[in-house]
């Protein structure tokens, strides 16, 4: 059996959150608490999706029919020993893979992989950078190529490892462990960009294990329109998952929004082990600052004072007056700021919860995955109610496990977000200076495994 991981899932990305959101998930990826992070690109205009890409690597690509070029975060050095660079990729033909030059002499180099429908592989030389990119009108044959036959290349399914080796010897590419093609030319020290494409009605699907250089457990699913139509279709990221849930079945998976601007990282640890010993559970949310629901149980615990703001109950646990109100929002962010540890619970029981809650940041198992349904048109909706119903489980709200989550679109406009987003920057430095001198033992605490607390609404 695969051992089991914790995979982060974030719908992305505003950066001015996000870069918040980053500095936490590093935190807890360098500790060995999450695994892996899947970030998919919801991004509503260009800067946004620019930075994104920036960040983090696209592993889905469509036919390019433009020739655009996906460049992996990060720059592979090249100094006096060859420099070898791995890549698992599955596509039925046109895999292009550029190595372009941005420092040093010497050439920049494309790797075409099945090319040709499927029957030739070659290695093709560019004198600048900038001729990389323009390569719509070269045959296999013409000068500065060098081609093999490679019928039937690509397989129709699975993974093909490509091993690339640049230095001395020359450049060569190796396929499954095996030698493909090679060009003897030294190459002179340097850097490259390594770029990455699928062409000519071939899709694309990349893992990147081999470079270290840039953070290969970070990496983007996409692209999506960037249109605020297409903003909240989600769709497509829950199909992924389900379409693979053999793939996840044994995993954690933590979903949490993008403008989650802290989360408690020393006790990250008892919110994984507490989801994974109660089983009995569809979704298992965290005590999120800013969260209708949760903000009712957090006043009802004494955390969040009457004479300050009073915190009902939504009805159904949706929308409510924090919901749509900045004011109250900014409140309750400086309350939590001012005095966080008020927010968590010592002695966590859960709140069973099964009505509509905001999930955003919320834990499920990967063998729940068979009960989401191919098409969600609300995504929220169906997994507090028809998801769980088909799963036969309960959802319920985890105390000891604190999120603060920035704003919902109605708040906006009544709250200062600048100011909000240098307060948690400010908190994320102490937050994270203690949680390096004191990182938690990853073993389910004894608080992970108490009985649940049954309230109803």
């Amino acid at each position: 059996m695969k051992p089991q991981r914790t995979i982060l899932v974030t719908f992305a990305g505003r950066r001015d959150r996000m870069q918040l959101l980053t500095r936490y998930v590093n935190a807890a990826m360098d500790a060995g608490l999450i695994d892996e992070w899947h970030v998919w690109d919801f991004t509503r205009n260009a800067q946004d999706a620019s930075w994104l890409r920036e960040s983090f690597p696209v592993v889905q690509t469509t036919p390019s029919h433009t020739l655009e070029y996906f460049r992996y975060p990060g720059s592979l050095t090249l100094r006096g020993d060859n420099l070898r660079a791995s890549i698992d990729v599955r596509a039925r033909s046109d895999v292009h893979i550029g190595l372009k030059r941005t420092s040093g002499k010497g050439p920049s180099f494309e790797i075409v992989l099945g090319g040709w429908g499927n029957a030739i592989s070659a290695i093709r030389t560019f004198a600048s950078a900038d001729e990389l990119a323009n390569v719509a009108t070269r045959a296999p044959d013409v000068e500065g190529t060098k081609c093999v036959s490679t019928p039937s290349l690509m397989p129709e399914f699975g993974f093909a490892e490509i091993d690339l080796e640049i230095g001395d010897d020359g450049v060569k590419v190796f396929f499954n462990d095996v030698l493909l093609i090679s060009n003897p030319t030294p190459v002179e020290a340097g850097t490259f960009d390594l770029l990455y494409r699928t062409g000519y009605g071939s899709n694309g699907d990349w893992r990147f294990p081999g470079l270290e250089a840039a953070p290969a457990r970070l990496f983007v699913c996409g692209p999506e329109p960037h249109h605020p139509a297409n903003a909240m279709f989600y769709t497509r990221a829950y199909q992924f998952y389900v379409a693979n849930r053999d793939l996840y079945r044994n995993d954690v998976i933590l979903k949490c929004d993008d403008d989650i601007v802290s989360f408690d990282l020393t006790r990250l640890a008892e919110f994984i082990a507490f989801r994974k010993a109660h089983r009995e559970y569809l979704l298992v949310s965290a005590n999120v600052i800013n969260n209708g629901v949760c903000a009712h149980f957090q006043q009802q615990a004494g955390a969040i004072p009457l004479d300050l703001l009073e915190c009902e109950l939504p009805p159904g646990g949706m929308c409510g007056k924090l919901w749509g109100d900045g004011e109250k929002a900014q409140e309750l962010h400086e309350l939590f700021l001012s005095n966080p540890t008020s927010f968590i619970a010592q002695k966590p029981a859960p709140i069973v919860w099964n009505e509509r809650v905001s999930i955003n940041f919320i834990a499920l198992l990967g063998a729940d995955l068979k009960h989401i349904p191919d098409l969600m048109a609300d995504d929220e909706h169906d997994l507090c109610y028809g998801v769980r119903k088909r799963a036969r489980k309960s959802n319920c709200i985890y105390q000891g496990f604190v999120a603060a989550h920035l704003s919902f679109w109605k708040q906006d406009a009544s709250m200062n977000l600048g100011g909000l987003l240098q307060a948690y920057s400010s908190f994320a430095d102490r937050q994270l200076a203690t949680f390096l001198d004191h990182r938690p033992a990853t073993q389910p605490c004894e608080e992970a495994l108490i009985e649940p607390l049954s309230l109803t609404a």
